[in-house]
């Protein structure tokens, strides 16, 4: 059975963009003249505030420009306008604030309401970098590691996440712990990866678990320990890293650092699988062949090396039923 590896390229979710005073004064409605009043008392302040804003990002204030693009992010006082937000945040960085180059980079990176602009996205990140903001350099890591908007470079993606790592952004740690610990940076410090990984996972970071539970399982830069596998594995699941539940799922089919159980194995192959994982496809295909934990059933294993090959797994294209 498939043993799948972690998938290691995250990074930081959505920016929180910053907001501005006026957005903080808000009253809760409870109804009548009262709130009538309120409501439009704060739709003046808003007006008049947002003029302000425009005048001040005018005259080349940061902190301005990036309420402004809050503003038009969320659609409120102002029309929802992404591409403004984005240019907003652009000038932001521009005039000295790094965060918004990282803020900016990930909305044209994800098409978060924008047409993607990956060169565009690292050029951004890249500057934020520089400039110290840490998110950004998790950011431009994960640009370097994956080519999004650049050339591939894992040398540069380890250097970025290190520096990210050195202030203190979590996601560029589990980014660092993980990428030194694949075969493209062998060689690398196995020790400190083993450590990057379990401060991960100690402040709860799913993907964290679930690499240092392979790093056990495999016994690579630490001994092997099949029951902390399936431990970190357990945890990594519960928090929805489906790969994680594939590879518990193979373990407790093979009874390895858990009790042999081919119905809760098939459990586990069956939540990855219907997640999109191949390999939790592939797996559940060869229990419904073979009729372990499952009902034997032989055009449903079928059917279901056809779905592990649609996402992607080659061999399992090769046992499927031919279209």
């Amino acid at each position: 059975m498939q043993t799948p590896a972690i998938g290691r390229h995250r990074e930081s979710g959505l920016p929180r963009v910053v907001g501005v005073a006026l957005l903080l004064t808000f009253a809760s409605p409870s109804g009548g003249q009262a709130r009538q009043h309120r409501e439009a008392a704060v739709q003046t302040r808003a007006q008049r505030d947002t003029s302000g804003l425009l005048a001040e990002c005018d005259a080349g204030k940061s902190a301005a420009c990036t309420s402004l693009a809050y503003l038009f992010f969320v659609g409120r006082t102002l029309p929802a306008d992404t591409t403004r937000a984005v240019n907003l945040l652009a000038r932001a960085c521009d005039a000295g604030s790094a965060r918004a180059c990282g803020q900016s980079a990930w909305l044209l990176r994800q098409a978060h309401g924008v047409a993607a602009d990956t060169a565009r996205a690292f050029a951004l990140s890249a500057k934020g970098c520089s400039a110290g903001d840490a998110k950004s350099c998790t950011s431009l890591g994960f640009m370097y590691e994956t080519g999004a908007g650049t050339t591939r470079d894992p040398s540069r993606a380890v250097a970025s996440y290190d520096r990210a790592c050195a202030k203190g952004e979590l996601r560029g740690c589990v980014n660092l712990g993980s990428l030194t610990d694949s075969a493209s940076m062998a060689g690398t410090d196995a020790a400190r990866s083993t450590s990057l990984l379990a401060k991960g996972c100690a402040a709860k970071d799913a993907a964290a678990c679930a690499n240092l539970g392979t790093k056990y399982e495999a016994g690579r830069g630490v001994g092997a320990d099949a029951r902390r596998a399936a431990t970190l594995y357990t945890r990594a699941c519960q928090w929805n890293v489906l790969v994680a539940c594939v590879n518990l799922g193979t373990i407790t089919a093979e009874g390895r650092g858990v009790s042999k159980d081919a119905v809760r194995a098939a459990k586990f192959f069956t939540q990855g699988c219907d997640g999109g994982v191949a390999a939790g496809c592939v797996n559940l295909a060869v229990a419904h062949r073979q009729g372990l934990g499952v009902p034997r059933d032989t055009a449903r294993a079928q059917a279901l090396f056809a779905k592990a090959c649609t996402l992607g797994d080659a061999p399992a294209c090769r046992r499927a039923p031919p279209r």
